[in-house]
């Protein structure tokens, strides 16, 4: 290829090549808050993170809001179920809100825009609510997709019961159960989880035999 052609090429894509100005232009057109212009916005702040030299991207964005608005529009464009335009009539037009449900396994997202679950009215703090399993379990296919307790969750759940434990201790002055007040069949079990399968056997016949000796001694 000639010096003059190449430099014929270089000049042509360059003059082709889209500025920030023109994104900035693009972003100013869509300020109107609507689910179709929440997807445009977001398309548009993928090519111009794409196409815009380094600093160029966070200039250009910062004219119209904060970066991290803006990471949450690119994550709900990109976002295979949310960005669906079948889906557009049954989106709430919050980016919060859309953000927060881009959260949700695509299985559980699919379902609730099949029964209605995700409509226009949805709030960020009902999506918030599903994703700490506050509604219960959730059915994809006929299989239950339980929510697994996080470490918090789990370590909150330890320290009640160890605090149970504690009290329980204390008011049966140190017994593992309270004879007066736990039900028999929790006290079989407790016996039965902290002892071998033959001393529980030679416990229960103690037991039974103490029993009948104590029925049968006369009244004094």
């Amino acid at each position: 290829m000639s010096e003059p052609l190449i430099q014929s090429v270089v000049m042509q894509a360059g003059s082709n090549r889209r500025d920030w100005k023109y994104f900035d232009k693009r972003l100013t057109e869509l300020r109107v808050n609507d689910v179709e212009n929440i997807f445009a916005r977001g398309q548009v702040l993928i090519e111009a993170h794409d196409e815009l030299e380094r600093g160029f991207y966070e200039i250009t964005v910062k004219r119209h809001f904060e970066l991290s608005y803006a990471r949450k529009l690119r994550i709900i464009a990109s976002h295979s179920v949310i960005s669906n335009r079948a889906h557009v009539h049954a989106l709430p037009s919050s980016v919060f809100t859309l953000y927060e449900l881009t959260k949700l396994p695509a299985p559980v997202l699919t379902k609730r825009l099949n029964d209605g679950s995700i409509n226009p009215r949805l709030e960020r703090k009902d999506v918030a609510k599903w994703r700490k399993g506050e509604q219960g379990e959730v059915t994809v296919d006929g299989k239950t997709i339980e929510r697994k307790p996080s470490v918090i969750e789990q370590l909150k759940a330890a320290k009640a019961r160890i605090a149970t434990l504690e009290d329980k201790l204390k008011r049966a002055g140190g017994s593992l159960f309270d004879l007066a007040n736990d039900k028999a069949e929790d006290i079989g079990l407790i016996l039965a989880d902290n002892m071998s399968e033959g001393r529980f056997d030679t416990a229960v016949k103690t037991a039974k035999a103490r029993y009948r000796a104590r029925r049968q001694k006369p009244a004094g």
